[in-house]
């Protein structure tokens, strides 16, 4: 079996910190791989309905940008910026000298380096979902309004980056939520 596929399989039972730290009970948690899912559909939708992106290369992308906490587990990096570089750095390094597939570690170091517009689009993804559980444990209520309040913000920063914010905005809009 490739190895690759022994991370993804860790990765379907490595709960979010974040949303345990809120409280969520590691058994309701989100995991790392319905993270990575969830992204993956997002960037299917969202991706339509943008002109001139690889929506599979960014569907790739959002597949693969956690694989690294496979190795070091899901370290919440919003307590400070030097330990969430510290964190990719680690992340980066296990990728580049544990993953067998040399596809996998391009797209993982691409990812990091948010040098292309599908990389960018993933990560704008990935904070879209983040957002969508947020809400939805707020609604069994759980306290979670600093994450949703955090990844509103960061959705329209990233948007803005991207000259999307109208279709970002509409997107948000179609699933009944405003930020």
């Amino acid at each position: 079996m490739s190895n690759i596929i022994s991370y993804a399989k860790i990765l379907l039972n490595l709960a979010r910190s974040g949303w345990m730290l809120r409280g969520i009970p590691s058994c309701l948690a989100e995991t790392v791989a319905e993270h990575s899912f969830l992204t993956a559909f997002t960037c299917i939708e969202l991706g339509s309905r943008i002109k001139n992106v690889d929506v599979g290369k960014a569907v790739l992308y959002s597949l693969i940008h956690d694989i690294g906490e496979a190795f070091i587990g899901d370290i919440v990096k919003s307590f400070s910026t030097k330990i969430k570089d510290f964190k990719d750095v680690i992340e980066i390094d296990y990728v580049d000298k544990n993953i067998d597939s040399i596809f996998i570690k391009e797209l993982y170091k691409n990812y990091f380096l948010q040098n292309e517009f599908e990389a960018r689009l993933a990560k704008l993804c990935n904070i879209i979902s983040t957002l969508l559980i947020g809400l939805e444990y707020k609604t069994l209520g759980y306290r979670v309004n600093d994450i949703i309040e955090n990844t509103c913000k960061e959705i329209k920063e990233t948007a803005k980056s991207l000259n999307v914010e109208d279709i970002v905005e509409k997107f948000l809009s179609d699933l009944l939520i405003a930020c």
